[in-house]
Parts: structure tokens; sequence; C-alpha cells
């Protein structure tokens, strides 16, 4: 047990873990991270591609690797705490704490980070006025209306994204103004403005009155196909739509509408674009860990800061 003390609490250990972390996390750098797995089987050699997906290397920081790799130096950095902070409780005078603070933040830390790279969801939202989302159960999200702040030169300073929020089972809506580095967080869930720009929307008919829009990237369904609105196409003809057809996954055509042709049901009523507000929606566990981790870092570092100023005095 003593040997196994010993190695846990090496320095020796700490400084070949920090190298490891550093080094792969450098090579994570040079692999473009979050494609699929085939894609990588065309970027690189046979041995590379393997190499990349066994390691999990295309998702290498919520990899095993990275992970095994943290906990061992959390174990390191715990082993080394406790063994300073006995020794700590045994001395007589002169204890200094700060060098303490700095061990527990850094393991509260680590602690958030393991449990973000676990539990962290992101997505992206993109809404035009008057657009509504559901985000978590029951409670939807509606876009009232996006503003573009604008320096004096022209360039945007800023981006306004004014929502409403209806609760489930309440009739109240409350509003909140969504503004860069001003999140809003809705049950545990913090939604950030992230960009803006112009889509192209096409307006269908369903054949029974009502009006179905989508913009481009979207999907319209009918039948067994899947038609994608590409985006307006511009040509001495006038604008048209362009749509890809999908059949089981698979391209079958593309075909460019004007108003009044139609799809399955659906006829083309109408073309136009308009603003989008880009929103990132996040749910991050790891969030308050991280927060009291550094708390206790700047804490220790500030308590160590003031103890060698009061040792210089003396």
């Amino acid at each position: 047990m003593n040997a196994l003390f010993r190695f846990f609490k090496s320095v020796h250990l700490a400084i070949v873990v920090i190298l490891a972390i550093t080094v792969l996390s450098l090579l994570a750098t040079l692999v473009p991270q979050g494609l699929d797995a085939e894609m990588y089987r065309g970027m690189y050699t046979p041995l590379l591609y393997h190499l990349i997906t066994v390691l999990d290397f295309n998702h290498f920081f919520s990899s095993a690797l990275f992970r095994a790799a943290v906990a061992l130096f959390a174990v390191n950095l715990a082993v080394c705490a406790v063994d300073r902070l006995v020794r700590q409780v045994k001395k007589g005078s002169g204890r200094r704490w700060g060098p303490d603070f700095v061990h527990v933040g850094l393991l509260v830390l680590i602690a958030g980070g393991l449990v973000t790279s676990l539990t962290r969801q992101e997505g992206y939202l993109r809404m035009g006025e008057g657009d509504e989302l559901q985000v978590t159960a029951g409670t939807t999200l509606r876009l009232v209306s996006f503003r573009t702040v604008l320096y004096d030169d022209g360039r945007p300073r800023s981006w306004i994204s004014t929502v409403e929020i209806r609760h489930p089972g309440s009739d109240q809506v409350a509003s909140f103004p969504i503004r860069v580095n001003h999140p809003l967080r809705l049950n545990g869930i913090n939604i950030y403005q992230a960009s803006w720009g112009r889509q192209d929307i096409a307006v269908f008919s369903d054949g029974t009155g009502a009006e179905v829009a989508i913009a481009d990237s979207e999907s319209l369904e009918d039948g067994a196909s899947t038609w994608r609105f590409i985006h307006l196409d511009h040509d001495p003809d006038g604008q048209r739509a362009l749509f890809e057809q999908y059949q089981g996954g698979r391209l079958v055509s593309t075909r460019k509408l004007d108003t009044g042709q139609t799809i399955g049901a659906f006829t083309l009523v109408r073309t136009g674009n308009r603003e989008f507000s880009g929103l990132r929606a996040t749910k991050d566990a790891g969030y308050l860990p991280v927060v009291a981790g550094l708390v206790l870092v700047g804490a220790g570092l500030l308590l160590t800061f003031i103890q060698k100023r009061r040792d210089r005095a003396d």
C-alpha cells in the first residue's frame, strides 16, 4: 500500500500525465473533430483511419482515452491534496492553506469538466419572427422580434432577439431580450445569441387552404419522397425554388418550381426571404462545478499571495 501511495503521490507521475494530456490534445487539434467515421477513411491512410476510429480521436475530448488520462491526473492530485492536508493539520504553527485551496479547486474543476464531457447537450436554433419552438417539455419559445444594432460605420455591434416564453399549465407569457453575452437561462438550458443572417423562404398550400412555410435546408414530406429546399435560384426566367428529391435517403432528382407548380399535394404559393436569428441552446450540468473550482483556485492563489507578502514583511 505504501508503494501504491507513493506512486500516485509522485510528482513524476503528475509531469508524465500532464505531458501526455498536452501532447494528445495537440494531436487532436490536427484531426477534424465530429465528422462521420467514413469521412476519415478518405482523408487518411488505412492505418491512421483505424487509429483515429479505434481511439475515438474524432471525438477526442469526450473519448475514453482523454477521460482516463484526466481521471489519472485527478487521482494523483487528490492523493497529493490529502497528504498535504493531513500534514497541515498536524502542523502546529505556520499553516499555509493556499495550496490546499488550489488543489481542491483543481479537483472540482476536473470533476466539472468530466461532467460536461459526459452530459453536455448543444443545439442550434434558426428562427424568424413569429417562429415557435418547444425547448423543454411543455415550455415553448417564440421569437417576437429580431433587431441588429449597428455602429456608425454600418458594422453590426449587437443582435437582440426578443422572445416570449410560455410554461406548461400557465397562460402567462414572459418576455426576454437575448443579447450577445446576455443569454436566457430557462429550466437548466442557456440560450445564447450566436449569429444572424438571411434565409430563403418557400410557402406552400397543402390543399386544405392551410399554408406551410419552409426555409432553405428544410424539407417537405410527400409520401415516400422527401423534398429538401436548397435555395431560390435567380435566372433569366425569373426566381424559382430549387428542390432535391430523396427516396430512402438517396438523391433521385432535382427540380425547380415556379409559383403555382406542385409537389404532390403541395402547391407553391409564393417565395421570398427573411432575416433570421441564430440561437445556440446548451445544457451543461458541469457549469456550476467549474465556476466553484475557479473560485476555489482564485481564493487559494490570493491566500498564498497574502501569506507570501506577510512573510516578506516579517
